[in-house]
């Protein structure tokens, strides 16, 4: 009687499947890559952080003062997520959001009386409110002229400052 040996698979064979389950995966990954939404780039601030943040050198702050039972902030939608994400590659500018009611002092210090109310900071200090459209386009547009011009005037008080050294 003849007696048959196990099959083992030879070395290409174990190959193959390897290389195929490598490209299997990378693939499975990059496909779930574009179905998973990327994390927005925007900042809940409360009143622990809130100060600290928009007195960052050299950075503007675009923030949102929202509450959630608002009906004009619930028909945001993801609008200031899609802000965030706009905005995610300008590296000196920062996208926040404030929840008045949880975080009542900092909207009273940011003399906050409707909603949604959008401001910008630099430096520590209110620059502007914005109350045009709202859609992603203008908000951005808005924010990036805005930020321009507060750095602009921050660099020249400080070179007007130090002429006076």
């Amino acid at each position: 009687m003849k007696t048959r040996r196990p099959h083992t698979p030879s070395a290409a064979a174990t190959v193959i499947p390897s290389s195929l389950l490598l490209i299997l995966t990378t693939t499975c990954l990059l496909l779930l890559s574009f179905s998973i939404p990327s994390q927005s780039e925007v900042i809940t601030l409360t009143s622990d952080t809130f100060s600290d943040k928009i007195k960052e050198k050299d950075t503007a702050w675009f923030v949102k003062f929202c509450v959630p039972w608002c009906k004009h902030c619930k028909n945001l939608g993801s609008l200031w997520d899609d802000v965030g994400k706009a905005m995610e590659n300008e590296t000196e500018i920062e996208i926040g959001e404030v929840d008045c009611g949880t975080d009542k002092a900092v909207c009273t210090k940011a003399d906050i009386h409707s909603y949604p109310t959008f401001k910008v900071f630099y430096d520590g200090e209110e620059v502007s409110k914005y109350q045009g459209k709202r859609d992603v386009e203008s908000l951005k547009t808005f924010v990036l002229d805005e930020a321009e011009k507060a750095a602009t005037k921050a660099h020249q008080a400080h070179l007007d400052s130090d002429k006076e050294l």
